[in-house]
């Protein structure tokens, strides 16, 4: 059983809260996961799979306008999926997702791989964009896994005070995961830094110049790595991660580096710790909101189980 399944099943007990799900393109994953933990009756009460638009218009509620015009596998569409979820199921917290599995049915401006998100409670109504890169069934896993990773990060946060979207600022950082020996780096952040301290991350920083630049200098300064010291493997599409708290949307760019010289690794004052972990335990540290999730964006190939890993209505939803 997933190690995140469990814990957002702890978090909603201890929040006293109900859950829901809507899914389209996972087609059922999601709650299959939720399900699998003994005892989920408590605080899982249904899920709707609402493969076609006539389903996600008559059954959930999406508006025929908002497929219309956006689609069905966009922002606006997830929203409102998680929102007519939430009331339908009468629950505190819905979740929900429509994307592109592949191997059909990406259009010029959605490519296969493509997913939204939904997340719906009284606190309102967010969405989460991702581009991933696997086959048909890595993109349903993968696409289920940043499901739950997103609840589980939103349940963590539960009971801060919350703001309006609009209020939110928008930054652009970058991430690196440094890669030997089938483990990565992850580095405990000090009480020098202004956010999130004392929580595992990778190397990370601001923009102040293209991203690829950025990741170098970035590496360099925290961990002495050079070019001399690592190459680039992955460079992963973009990927927001909304903060409520902090109110901040990150846009993330994230990478992911082999390095062959593990004695060069000198951490600066942003850091206080660091361990070479297995990529599949990533969830048992007390890590930086969305770090699974661009994890997930470098190494596609990483499972819920910690293990490595098919017409246009089929795949995209």
């Amino acid at each position: 059983m997933g190690i995140i399944a469990q814990d957002i099943g702890l978090l909603l007990e201890k929040h006293k809260l109900t859950l829901g799900i809507v899914e389209s393109a996972t087609g059922g994953q999601i709650a299959n996961l939720i399900t699998d933990i003994p005892g989920c009756s408590t605080y899982f009460m249904g899920s709707i799979v609402s493969y076609s638009n006539g389903l996600k218009t008559n059954l959930v509620k999406v508006k025929p306008e908002t497929l219309e015009q956006y689609g069905s596998v966009s922002a606006q569409a997830a929203e409102e999926m998680a929102e007519g979820g939430r009331r339908i199921l009468g629950v505190d917290v819905c979740i929900a997702d429509t994307g592109i599995a592949g191997p059909t049915g990406a259009t010029k401006n959605k490519p296969i791989g493509l997913f939204y998100l939904g997340l719906s409670s009284k606190d309102g109504t967010f969405n989460r964009k991702h581009l991933f890169s696997g086959n048909r069934q890595q993109n349903k896993e993968m696409a289920a896994q940043a499901a739950l990773t997103w609840l589980k990060e939103y349940l963590s946060g539960y009971g801060y005070t919350r703001i309006n979207t609009g209020d939110i600022k928008v930054k652009e950082i970058v991430t690196c995961f440094l890669s030997a020996n089938n483990r990565i780096l992850i580095l405990k952040r000090s009480n020098k830094v202004s956010t999130y301290k004392g929580l595992w991350a990778g190397v990370s920083g601001y923009m102040d110049r293209p991203a690829d630049e950025q990741a170098w200098i970035e590496l360099r300064e925290e961990t002495g790595i050079t070019k001399k010291e690592a190459r680039l493997a992955v460079k992963g599409q973009p990927l927001e991660v909304t903060d409520i708290a902090l109110r901040t949307r990150w846009i993330v760019h994230p990478y992911l580096f082999k390095v062959n010289r593990l004695d060069a690794i000198k951490i600066d004052l942003e850091h206080t710790e660091i361990k070479w972990i297995d990529p599949a335990v990533i969830g048992n540290f007390d890590i930086v909101p969305g770090l699974e999730e661009t994890l997930l964006a470098v190494m596609p190939e990483r499972r819920l189980d910690g293990t490595g890993t098919g017409s246009a209505p089929d795949d995209g939803g």
